[in-house]
C-alpha cells in the first residue's frame, strides 16, 4: 500500500468570473520511506498540489489517499487527527518570533495537551537530534537562517510525523548551508523512516537527496520515475530544461552563444564513477581524427552517486557523428540529442 496516493487530483481557483486551473488531473504514487520531489518553475502548481496532500487546499477532484485513508472522506476533526501525523516545513521557517527554540518545538506538544515539563523534555531531545543542542534559549532573531531552519525542522519532528512535507524549505538558504539542511532532512529520513516530499525548483535539490521525483508544468504532471533514470533519460522539455540549468536551478546552462551554433549537431552525454575512468572523449577525438568541442561540463550528486553530464558539439559530417555516437554509446555513456 502507497504511503500517499493521489488519483486524478485537480484544482480549480474561482474568483468572481476568473477560473485559474491550478493543477489537472494529476496521478502519484508516494511509497513509505521515499524521498519525493515536486519540482516546477515558479507557478507550476507544485505548492498547490504539497497543499492538497494535507488538504490545507481541498481538491476540487479527485482523491488523496495516505495511509489508506481518503482525506476527502474525514470530518473536520478526523482532519485535524489526519494532520497530526503530516508535518510541514516552509521557506519562510514560521517560528514564534517572542518564544526562544524550546518553546517553539514545546508549542505543538502543548497544544496537544502535554505537560509543561514532558514538552521541554521532549524539546531538549529534539534540539540534540538537529545539532542545536545549545541553542535552547535563543530566540529566532538571534539564530541564523540554517539554525531558524533546523528549530522549525525539530518542532514538526515534535509530535512523531510519519511525513514530512518540505515546501521550499532550502530556498531562502545559501548553497553551503542547504547542504547541510538537506544532509539533516536525510539522515531523519534514514533514522526515522519517515516519508519525506520536498517541493522546489531546484533540480540540485532534487538530485542530491531525493530518489523519486515529479515534474509538474502549468499544472499538469509532464514526468514521473525515478530520478537517477530522469537524469540519464529526460523525455519532457521540463524536464530537459531544469537538468541543464546551473546549480542555482536559475540561470540556464546553455546560453545564447552555445544555442546559436548551428553547425554539426549538439548532443548531452551521462556518465557515472563506472564509466569516468576511461578518457572516453580524448580518446574518440583520437580515434577518429576530428575535433570536438565540449560546451558545457559537469558534475553532480545525484541520490548519493557521482555521475556528471557534458554538453559536445560533434562534426559536422554525419557518418562521422554516427560513429562517435556509437563508439560513446558502447562505452556505457548515456547519449541524447541536444536542440535549442
Amino acid at each position: 500500500m502507497s504511503e500517499i496516493e493521489v488519483k486524478h487530483l485537480s484544482k480549480t481557483f474561482t474568483q468572481k468570473d476568473l477560473k485559474v486551473d491550478a493543477l489537472s488531473d494529476i496521478n502519484i504514487n508516494i511509497e513509505k520511506g521515499d524521498v519525493y520531489g515536486i519540482i516546477g518553475m515558479s507557478g507550476a502548481g507544485k505548492s498547490t498540489l504539497v497543499r492538497c496532500l494535507n488538504y490545507l487546499e481541498r481538491p476540487t477532484d479527485g482523491q488523496v489517499i495516505v495511509r489508506g485513508q481518503e482525506m476527502g472522506a474525514l470530518n473536520e476533526k478526523e482532519l485535524r487527527q489526519a494532520r497530526m501525523k503530516i508535518a510541514m516545513i516552509f521557506q519562510s521557517f514560521n517560528l514564534l518570533q517572542q518564544k526562544n527554540s524550546i518553546d517553539n518545538i514545546s508549542f505543538p506538544l502543548r497544544i496537544q495537551g502535554k505537560s509543561k515539563k514532558e514538552a521541554r523534555a521532549r524539546a531538549k531531545e529534539l534540539l540534540g537530534t538537529v545539532g542545536l543542542a545549545d541553542k535552547a534559549k535563543s530566540y529566532p532573531s538571534q539564530l541564523s537562517g540554517g539554525q531558524q531552519q533546523r528549530v522549525a525542522i525539530a518542532r514538526a519532528l515534535a509530535c512523531d510525523p510519519d511525513i514530512l512535507l518540505c515546501d521550499e524549505a532550502t530556498s531562502a538558504l545559501d548553497p553551503q548551508t542547504t547542504d547541510q539542511i538537506l544532509q539533516l532532512i536525510h539522515e531523519i529520513n534514514e533514522t526515522l523512516h519517515l516519508t519525506i516530499v520536498i517541493i522546489t525548483h531546484q533540480m540540485s535539490v532534487i538530485q542530491k537527496i531525493c530518489n523519486r521525483v515529479a515534474i509538474i508544468e502549468n499544472g499538469h504532471l509532464v514526468e514521473e520515475g525515478k530520478v537517477a533514470d530522469i537524469f540519464a533519460h529526460p523525455k519532457s522539455r521540463a524536464a530537459k530544461e531544469l537538468i541543464l540549468r546551473d546549480v542555482h536551478g536559475d540561470t540556464p546552462a546553455l546560453m545564447d552563444p552555445i544555442d546559436e551554433i548551428t553547425e554539426g549537431k549538439k548532443i548531452r552525454i551521462v556518465f557515472s564513477a563506472n564509466s569516468a575512468f576511461e578518457p572516453v572523449v580524448s580518446n574518440m577525438i583520437l580515434k577518429f581524427g576530428q575535433p570536438v568541442n565540449i560546451l558545457k561540463a559537469n558534475t553532480k550528486n545525484v541520490g548519493g552517486v557521482a555521475k556528471g553530464d557534458m554538453i559536445l558539439q560533434l562534426p559536422a559530417d554525419r557518418e562521422t557523428r554516427l560513429k562517435m555516437e556509437d563508439y560513446l554509446k558502447e562505452r556505457g555513456l548515456e547519449v541524447e540529442e541536444v536542440t535549442n
